[in-house]
């Protein structure tokens, strides 16, 4: 009979006590980064006048501006910044724009520089109606680089961090953006 007990208690592959410790570490986890992107918005706020951490928008001739341009004729841009997102030792371009055609609606890509002077864009992604704003920085430490996008809609205001992962805007983690696009 003992016997029998030790088998029925051998034969289950993950403890219930295991499933919480796991589900635990996750909600720890999901914290610290929820904590981080806090700060990292907080730091942005205080120095949104100075515009110290904010990316500057490239001027209007910019090759991969004009390559945007040339595949999206009639798009308004607000803002088109630079920076080597994938860690190739080339630039990519994020383009803010608004397509006249579609109403108040805003979109964001990224031209993924191809070192030829051609650029493969990204499928197009919702992004604020109004005060754009775009940081890059490098929340893992690893070679790739991430971006927070913020904006606003009708006084709501909203992030997202952002990361080119396989040729493809991801978002990885944000608050309140369905409210500012």
């Amino acid at each position: 009979m003992k016997e029998q007990g030790k088998q029925t208690q051998a034969r289950r592959p993950f403890p219930l006590w295991g499933k919480l410790l796991v589900i635990l570490a996750a909600v720890v986890a999901v914290f610290f980064l929820r904590q981080y992107v806090y700060a990292l918005v907080e730091e942005q706020e205080t120095t949104i006048g100075a515009g110290k951490n904010y990316a500057r928008s490239v001027a209007d001739g910019h090759p991969a501006l004009q390559y945007f341009e040339t595949v999206n004729p009639g798009r308004d841009i607000f803002l088109a910044c630079e920076e080597d997102l994938t860690n190739d030792g080339l630039n990519e371009l994020v383009v803010i724009y608004h397509n006249p055609e579609e109403g108040v609606i805003n979109w964001m890509v990224a031209l993924i520089n191809r070192g030829d002077g051609t650029y493969d864009i990204t499928e197009p992604t919702r992004a604020p109606i109004e005060n754009q704003a775009i940081r890059f920085f490098n929340m893992d430490k690893e070679g790739e680089l991430e971006f927070v996008l913020t904006g606003e809609k009708d006084g709501e205001v909203g992030y997202a961090i952002y990361r080119i992962i396989d040729g493809e805007l991801i978002n990885l983690f944000g608050e309140d953006m369905e409210d500012c696009c």
